[in-house]
């Protein structure tokens, strides 16, 4: 049942990851023809997967208004796992009214919304620059449009892509004036270009003015490649695993590697520097990792960058720019207190995943047992609920 956390009580909550569930035909009415046509891979259809049609159909039941009795039993328990495996049919995972009612049901003040994967994947890496931009405008409307019914609580996370720098300006303009809070981005290098490449200069100044940050989530960057998974043995799966996520055991330790990559260069090469107030969210990429990276990207620049005259010209440690700079979603099996007396109480923040089932049936319990376990002080779980997420969309 959704029974308040001994950390809830008194004390506001925003949730750092959450997502729309994208179902048979949402986006397509944002997408223009030329979009729809060309997609490198057609659009997501629940037929082709047999396994969901059947969680899709019951979705589908619930929300013309047919099964009240799943509705009032998804609403006693939101972060239940039989509303989260069927991630279409979790309450408020497609409708915006209900996405607000979870999170009063749930004690949750604001949430960043994030697009599912799926319309992403067809577009982001495609050939066609007018597919790209085409999709990045869909998406940001649709993102926005979901939001918009109560825009001060759910915040819009659209993508925007840097394969064209001056487009990518102008995209981001556009979609900052309609409503997007936050922008997921790649970070993998792009065309030959550095993700620190001073032709994305504009577009950093951009955001740091409107107070809007980038969003690195899982799925920014390239997954672990195809030949780690051949192992001339067919990998076997549960029955009950089967779900729209495809994150495997194999990929969660090497989330992090184009992220760490990524921080090396917009630290090293000074965009943190010249764009003091650019705030970056890393999103369901997991944190463990974190003291690790800001030691060595210390050690790098202090041992093996004597002789960068780059370097030289950072004013601060490069740990610093991220404790200043950066925040991070701790996954809710990691050991988030431990992590954050590693790298300090000002970069990690509460998540859910929500109606994702990676977020795990009790958020509000792992992350208490968590932090009660090195004794949080009061300011420290201020910044974690709430003071972090605030910090990095400049509330």
């Amino acid at each position: 049942m959704n029974q308040q956390s001994a950390h809830q009580v008194n004390r506001t909550i925003h949730d750092a990851d959450s997502h729309i569930s994208e179902y048979d035909g949402w986006i397509e009415g944002y997408a223009s023809e030329y979009v729809r046509a060309n997609l490198d891979e057609p659009f997501f259809r629940v037929e082709k997967v047999p396994q969901l049609k059947p969680l899709v159909d019951q979705a589908h039941n619930r929300l013309a208004g047919n099964d009240p009795a799943m509705t009032e039993h998804l609403k006693s328990d939101i972060f239940g796992s039989e509303g989260k495996r069927n991630i279409i049919g979790a309450y408020g995972a497609v409708n915006n009214i209900e996405r607000t009612d979870a999170l009063d049901i749930a004690g949750i003040n604001k949430q960043l919304v994030f697009p599912g994967l799926v319309f992403v994947s067809r577009f982001a890496r495609s050939n066609d620059e007018k597919v790209v931009w085409g999709g990045c405008d869909a998406m940001n409307r649709a993102m926005v449009d979901f939001c918009s019914s109560d825009s001060d609580r759910l915040q819009a996370v659209g993508y925007l892509s840097l394969r064209d720098p001056v487009k990518a300006l102008q995209e981001a303009k556009k979609a900052i004036k309609i409503g997007i809070k936050a922008f997921w981005m790649t970070s993998d290098a792009v065309d030959g270009r550095a993700p620190s490449h001073i032709a994305y200069d504009p577009i950093w100044a951009v955001l740091q003015e409107a107070g809007v940050p980038i969003t690195l989530h899982i799925g920014s960057g390239a997954k672990l490649i195809d030949d780690y998974r051949n192992t001339g043995v067919k990998r076997e799966l549960a029955p009950e695993s089967m779900n729209i996520e495809t994150t495997s055991p194999k990929d969660l330790p090497v989330l992090h590697h184009s992220i760490e990559r990524w921080l090396a260069c917009m630290i090293y090469d000074g965009v943190l520097e010249r764009f003091p107030k650019l705030k970056i969210g890393l999103v369901e990429l997991g944190s463990n990792w974190l003291p690790a990276c800001m030691s060595n990207l210390d050690i790098g620049a202090a041992e093996l960058g004597r002789f960068d005259l780059g370097l030289r010209k950072l004013s601060l440690k490069p740990s610093e720019y991220m404790q200043r700079q950066v925040k991070a979603t701790p996954l809710h099996f990691e050991d988030a207190g431990w992590v954050m007396r590693n790298v300090g109480k000002d970069m990690l923040m509460f998540n859910t995943d929500y109606p994702h089932p990676e977020g795990g049936k009790d958020p509000f319990g792992a992350f208490e047992r968590s932090l009660d376990a090195v004794q949080a002080t009061s300011e420290e779980l201020d910044s974690f609920y709430s003071k972090n997420f605030e910090a990095l969309l400049g509330l």
